[in-house]
């Protein structure tokens, strides 16, 4: 009797570490019956190499995608602190990217997002600090269902949230996570794991 209740047991762990593959959150359209996805769209800035970044230099990747600005005063710290734990769990994986949009595109000169990976300690093409036109920069944050924009009013003049976001290696947003909440980023982490599993490893 005592083994019938142990294999129930490994069978009630094994069964709770299956998992729903992870939604498509990217907008969608019906076309002829049929649920296609928007993609986050092409683009091309610049990191704190001087490296132009385009949508090719994560082809065949997952990439972690937020939004700060150097002198923010408020969430921006926090948030890079879990991205950079980010980067730590992952870093010996190369199919794991990270890429972080400035919305000062004034102040975030390269320099600027140079020193701020060398205060962080990371480096590119692991993480991507990215500057380029102001416009196209506001305009894909609608694509990762982010907010940046100018704002007199909030910290630093600028009004964005804390979202990191995971993106597949179709341009789909996979998953999602508040970037001041550890236990949030803990459970992100694990959806990247997943991803990584079920996308990569099973082909």
């Amino acid at each position: 009797m005592k083994y019938f209740f142990f294999l129930i047991t490994i069978l009630l762990l094994v069964s709770s570490c299956e998992r729903e593959p992870l939604r498509i959150y990217n907008r969608a359209e019906e076309v002829n019956g049929k649920k296609v996805y928007e993609k986050i769209r092409d683009f091309s800035f610049t990191n704190q190499d001087s490296t132009t970044i385009t949508n090719k230099n994560f082809e065949g990747k997952l990439y972690v995608s937020n939004y700060f600005f150097t002198s923010c005063p408020s969430i921006c710290p926090p948030v890079s602190k879990q991205m950079a734990r980010i980067y730590d769990h992952f870093e010996q994986e190369d199919r794991v990217r990270l890429l972080s949009h400035s919305i000062d595109t004034k102040y975030d000169t390269i320099p600027a997002l140079k020193k701020y990976a060398n205060d962080l300690e990371v480096e590119a093409p692991k993480w991507n600090f990215i500057t380029g036109d102001e416009k196209e920069i506001y305009a894909i944050a609608y694509d990762y269902f982010t907010t940046a924009l100018k704002d007199p009013g909030a910290p630093g003049g600028y009004d964005h949230d804390d979202l990191l976001v995971l993106v597949d290696k179709n341009r789909h947003i996979r998953s999602f996570c508040h970037g001041q909440q550890p236990d949030e980023v803990d459970r992100f982490i694990k959806d990247i794991e997943f991803l990584l599993k079920s996308e990569y490893d099973a082909k």
